[in-house]
């Protein structure tokens, strides 16, 4: 095991203090950047070459922390190639050895204003990153007595890097999520505990720490946030932190609740593959100030918990860690929105009010808050966790082995929160179900007509054209046509309905005005047609009713089919 040695870094450039020519005329801070990394990276500042590890990526077990000190001016784009050791295209280490073995990677950074003394960024969840070397596909190569890159199990990936990667204005929003590892997962050595890192600072890697072997990451620093030097500081801690993944998303807590501010709006691709739609869009909410979004800090149990089926279908029933409210799994009209084509491939869509919400527990945010972390809070102040092997009751939710209660999402109906198991308020029993709780952020509709469903509807894409315009494109009887939509400073909303001809109608709106001008006539936006029924199809059992069918288990509702 090499000691760690403190080291005076030598740069790509000498001239690596000016690395930026378009910020020549913009004020410069001074920076410091910590690294670690198993076994080697570089890393670049706006396209050029910042640092690189001191130890050569030949050296097996090269282990160390790197620190440097730089100019820039903010926003700036750190992007870092990351490498594990490996011998060959096989992946492997100690080829031909008794040790001969996969190995495993792990990088951490943070990065601090000298001036101020804040860490403004660090490596987490929220980077982006792409594999360009896996190896070996098959672990069985690990036990191979004579390895050979591509042959038998020892096949590999490999592809170039791709073009302008390092530069602020690459596209990455194609590439993965970065995934946070534990301590105990990746077991840093040499010099990873001569830095006090930031309690925000993860340990990061693709989703496989063995079989990626050399990765491209890319991290924003956009001068603007400042990351607390510790999160222990309140009995909440954890909680804020969950939140604090996402930059959109703020939170802040007073004695009975932890407040949730964001625009409502994802930060993964909205409305792809919705075949039963409402015509509907994603607009960002003001979830903010005294309309923002309030967990319960100090959550009691219920003597009589409500049932979703019966309650809150209106509102939000929780709030996810991005920020985004969650809805119980039916709509309005008592469907399953999950069984009848209505949500996107994220399980969320947009309402009444074009809010785009989730009606299924969003679990791909586990990737970015980590395996066995919370991806959601209710509304009564519990969690809410992905999917478990461990028997749940009939609210779809289990004691857990310190004696609090949480929520599990399913993949069978209802899907998520089967009946709340904390006490709530809501604003009127006589109206359920469609009752709601309350407190509740409120949504703001800028369209105010109900469009209806449009037939044959199908969303094929979504795009972010830049913070205030969204384009949708979606067939009608297998023929294109888009909504292409737009805002400004003062409120004016635009959309242009585009059908397949290329006939475009506009409808303007202005914010706090609703009044709507002209309407379109092209079959998209108002639909003339009534409103079509429920689904006629028979309507699926519900765990808690004390009915067992053949989509139950024992397992899956332990009440309904206590013999099953």
């Amino acid at each position: 095991m090499k000691p760690f040695i403190p080291k005076i870094l030598s740069l790509f450039s000498i001239g690596c203090l000016a690395f930026s020519s378009t910020a020549m005329s913009a004020e410069q801070n001074q920076y410091n950047i910590d690294v670690w990394a198993d076994n080697w990276f570089s890393a670049y500042i706006d396209g050029k070459p910042l640092l690189e590890d001191s130890i050569p990526i030949t050296t097996e077990r090269s282990f160390n922390a790197e620190t440097h000190q730089f100019s820039a001016s903010s926003p700036f784009v750190l992007a870092f190639m990351i490498k594990d050791f490996k011998e060959n295209d096989t992946g492997l280490e100690y080829i031909a050895s008794p040790r001969q073995q996969m190995g495993d990677g792990g990088f951490i950074t943070q990065i601090t204003d000298l001036k101020s003394g804040n860490v403004v960024a660090v490596s987490d969840a929220s980077m982006r990153c792409k594999v360009i070397h896996k190896a070996p596909l098959d672990s069985n190569c690990a036990k191979v007595s004579n390895p050979i890159a591509g042959q038998g199990e020892c096949q590999f990936t490999s592809e170039a890097e791709p073009a302008s990667w390092q530069m602020p204005n690459f596209d990455d929003s194609a590439w993965q999520h970065a995934t946070e590892y534990s301590v105990a997962q990746v077991r840093p050595k040499d010099g990873y505990d001569e830095i006090k890192w930031n309690a925000n600072a993860k340990l990061i890697w693709t989703d496989d720490l063995e079989k990626d072997n050399t990765l491209l990451c890319r991290l924003v620093v956009d001068g603007k946030h400042t990351l607390p030097t510790t999160l222990n500081n309140t009995a909440h801690s954890h909680m804020h932190a969950l939140f604090q993944h996402f930059h959109h998303v703020k939170t802040s807590e007073d004695s009975d609740y932890l407040n949730v501010e964001s625009n409502g709006l994802p930060e993964h691709n909205m409305m792809v593959g919705i075949t039963n739609w409402q015509q509907q869009v994603p607009l960002p909410q003001n979830y903010t100030g005294q309309n923002s979004w309030k967990i319960p800090l100090k959550p009691v149990l219920a003597d009589e918990p409500m049932s979703t089926k019966d309650h809150f279908h209106k509102g939000a029933i929780a709030i996810a860690v991005d920020g985004v409210p969650i809805f119980t799994a039916m709509n309005n009209r008592g469907e399953y929105a999950a069984d009848i084509g209505e949500l996107d491939q994220w399980g969320g869509h947009s309402g009444r009010a074009d809010d785009y919400h989730y009606h299924l527990v969003p679990e791909y945010l586990e990737n970015v808050v980590g395996k066995g972390n919370p991806i959601a809070y209710a509304l009564d102040g519990y969690p809410v966790y992905a999917r478990t092997d461990k028997p749940l009751d009939k609210y779809l939710g289990r004691f857990n082995e310190t004696g609090s209660y949480e929520y599990h999402a399913t993949n069978y109906p209802p899907y998520l929160i089967a009946g709340l198991r904390g006490k709530v308020q809501v604003d009127s029993l006589a109206n359920a179900p469609e009752d709601q709780i309350e407190p509740q952020a409120k949504s703001q509709p800028i369209r105010t007509d109900d469009y209806g469903p449009l037939k044959s509807a199908k969303i094929t894409d979504f795009k972010k054209i830049n913070d205030s315009s969204y384009s949708l494109e979606y067939t009608v009887n297998d023929k294109p046509h888009q909504v292409n939509y737009n805002w400004d400073e003062k409120g004016q909303y635009q959309f242009v309905y585009v059908d397949a001809d290329g006939k475009e109608s506009v409808e303007t709106f202005q914010k706090n005005d609703q009044k709507q001008r002209p309407a379109p006539t092209n079959g998209a936006g108002k639909n003339p047609e009534p409103r079509p029924p429920a689904n006629n199809q028979e309507p699926r059992k519900y765990c808690g009713d004390g009915l067992c069918d053949n989509t139950e288990s024992n397992q899956q509702c332990p009440a309904d089919c206590p013999d099953k």
